[in-house]
């Protein structure tokens, strides 16, 4: 007993339709559960610089100070 043509052609179709939803649904799963929009990119970034110029009065300081060692002004450091 064989099939006729258009069993045949929508047993490809079926398959065809399985096959992209099997590929689809994976990665769209994926997408939804990432946490990759919540994360805060600016703050994992360290300076790769230990030195960081005051912005105030152009003085050199070390990174690990907030503040500028000559004038006091608040140094732009990322912690």
């Amino acid at each position: 007993m064989s099939m006729a043509p258009w069993e045949a052609l929508a047993a490809y179709a079926l398959i065809l339709v399985a096959a992209a939803l099997l590929g689809w649904l994976p990665f769209r799963f994926l997408e939804y559960i990432s946490i990759v929009d919540q994360l805060d990119p600016p703050a994992g970034r360290r300076p790769s610089d230990s030195r960081v110029t005051c912005p105030g009065c152009g003085a050199v300081n070390e990174t690990g100070y907030d503040r500028c060692g000559s004038c006091g002004g608040r140094l732009l450091v990322d912690d």
